[in-house]
Order: structure tokens, then C-alpha cells, then sequence
């Protein structure tokens, strides 16, 4: 197989999520750029600024499939260890993957 032939291709795996699973997927080079730009722009702002709820939305939505239309507000409804515990996999496994 030739090189291109792999564009568009995505991996995805499986993480724990409240004592289910739910699948992400494998960030790509591009999507770990984004996500490090905005936490070096987050990074830059006063303590008091800072929204790190924001970025921990933002990496949940951009990786776990079905969470693209989730609201704010429901994304606020899950405990926050559950879905720091799901960013910090998130990174770990694009991190095995060589992306991060």
C-alpha cells in the first residue's frame, strides 16, 4: 500500500468511562497541534482567566465519538475526575500512538 493511501484512515480504541467504555479516537498529528496551541494561548492568561473546563470540553469533543454534539451543559453534568481521567487517556493513547 502506498502512503496516501492511508489519508483519511482513523484509528480508534477503546478507554474506561465511568465504569464503561466509550471509543476515541486516535488524535492526529493535526488535532495534537490544535490542542497544544490552545493550551499554550490558555497558558498566556492570567490565573483568574483561565478556563481549563474549556480545553478538557474541547479535547473530549474532538476525541470521543459521540461527543461532538454535547453541550456544555452536559458535558457538566459528568463528574470531573471521570472526564479528566477520559482527556488524560485521550493523550496517553496518542501519545503510544506516536502523535503527542
Amino acid at each position: 500500500m502506498k502512503m496516501k493511501e492511508f489519508l483519511g484512515k482513523q484509528f480508534t480504541k477503546k478507554v474506561p468511562f465511568m465504569g464503561e467504555e466509550v471509543e476515541i479516537k486516535v488524535l492526529t498529528v493535526g488535532a495534537a497541534r490544535e490542542i497544544e496551541d490552545m493550551t499554550k494561548k490558555l497558558n498566556k492568561l492570567p490565573e483568574e482567566k483561565r478556563d481549563n473546563l474549556d480545553l478538557l470540553r474541547k479535547v473530549i469533543r474532538m476525541a470521543v465519538i459521540g461527543a461532538e454534539e454535547l453541550t456544555d451543559e452536559e458535558l457538566d453534568s459528568f463528574p470531573i475526575s471521570e472526564l479528566t481521567a477520559l482527556s488524560q487517556a485521550i493523550m496517553g493513547v496518542s501519545s503510544e500512538s506516536g502523535n503527542v
